[in-house]
C-alpha cells in the first residue's frame, strides 16, 4: 500500500513493475493504472495506524484551486479542491495539515503544514450559497482534462470535487454519481420541454444533479435570459455536437451554462436537455 496524493494499492510488486521499473501498477478508489515509480512512496502498518487514527479525528479539505502544499521553503506537491486531508490544530487564520510526504528512499514520513483559511476548510464545510459559490468561482473556467488528464478534471471529476468539501462522497464516474443521489426522477421519456419545465420548477439549486449519457452536470438556479427564465448549470464539458455527429463545437472547459431547447448561434447542435436519457438526481 502506497499513499502520495491519494492511497493507492500496488498490485504484488514483482508481478506489475515494468521490466525497468520506472513504472508500477497501481489500483486507487478512482482510477487503476500505470504511475512513475518516483511518484509513490511505500507505507509500512505504522504509517497506516497513525494516518487512519489522524483522519478519524479531524478531517477538512482544500477549496482553491492549485494550492503549494510546502514546509519551510520546501515544496512537497500542488494540492486542489477536492483534496481531503486530516488536521489537528487550528488558528486565527491558519490550520496545521497532516500531509504525506515521500523521502528519499521512497517510505512516506507524515510531515505538517500550515494552510490559510481561504485555502483549506475542516469537513463537512457547511452548504451554504456563499461557499459554494466561492468554490464555484475558483474551479470555472479550468480547461477540461479528459480522465484528469494533467490534473485538470473532466464532468465527474468537476463535481465530485466541488461537493468533497461538503462531506458528500461521490463516485468517479457520472452514471455512478446519479445512482448515488438519495432521489432520482428519471424524465428519459419526456420530451425536451417537459424536462427544461420540470428542472426549472422542481430542481433545488446546488442540490440536483442533472444527468445525460457520459455527461453530469449541477443545476444552480434559473436566470433570465431573452425575458425568459431558463434553469443554469455548472459543469465541465468538451462540447456540443449535431445530430449527425461529424463535427463539434468546442467548450472544453468548467463553465456555466444553460440548458436551452436550442442554441441560436447553431441551431444544429443538439440540446444537452434533448438527449437519449435525462435524469435527475436530488442530494439530501
Amino acid at each position: 500500500m502506497i499513499i502520495y496524493r491519494y492511497p493507492l494499492y500496488v498490485l504484488v510488486r514483482q508481478y506489475t513493475a515494468s521490466s525497468d521499473k520506472r513504472w508500477q501498477y497501481i489500483v486507487s478508489p478512482t482510477v487503476t493504472g500505470w504511475i512513475h515509480s518516483e511518484d509513490i512512496a511505500m507505507v509500512d502498518q505504522k504509517f497506516v495506524t497513525k494516518w487512519v487514527s489522524l483522519t478519524r479525528r479531524n478531517l477538512g479539505a482544500i477549496i482553491k484551486v492549485q494550492v503549494s502544499i510546502q514546509q519551510r521553503g520546501q515544496y512537497y506537491f500542488t494540492a486542489r479542491p477536492g483534496t481531503v486531508l486530516p488536521f489537528k490544530n487550528k488558528y486565527p487564520g491558519h490550520i496545521e495539515v497532516a500531509v504525506p510526504v515521500g523521502n528519499s528512499d521512497g517510505i512516506a514520513k507524515i510531515r505538517w503544514v500550515k494552510l490559510t483559511d481561504d485555502e483549506f476548510v475542516a469537513m463537512p464545510w457547511k452548504m451554504t450559497q456563499g461557499n459554494i459559490a466561492t468554490l464555484l468561482k475558483s474551479m470555472s473556467g479550468r480547461p477540461y482534462g479528459w480522465g484528469n488528464y494533467n490534473f485538470y478534471n473532466d464532468c465527474s471529476a468537476e463535481i465530485r470535487s466541488l461537493l468533497m468539501p461538503f462531506g458528500i462522497f461521490l463516485p468517479r464516474n457520472s452514471e455512478e454519481q446519479i445512482l448515488a443521489t438519495s432521489k432520482i426522477v428519471d424524465l428519459s421519456r419526456e420530451n425536451v420541454n417537459t424536462r427544461i419545465h420540470y428542472l426549472k420548477e422542481r430542481g433545488k439549486p446546488f442540490t440536483t444533479l442533472v444527468y445525460i449519457p457520459g455527461h453530469i452536470m449541477l443545476y444552480i438556479g434559473n436566470v433570465a435570459i431573452d425575458n425568459q427564465m431558463v434553469p443554469m448549470t455548472y459543469q465541465n464539458i468538451w462540447g456540443l455536437h449535431p445530430e449527425v455527429s461529424k463535427s463539434r463545437s468546442i467548450i472544453g472547459g468548467s463553465v456555466f451554462f444553460p440548458l436551452l431547447r436550442s442554441y441560436s448561434e447553431n441551431i444544429e447542435l443538439i440540446s444537452l436537455a434533448d438527449k437519449a436519457q435525462f435524469k435527475l438526481g436530488f442530494i439530501e
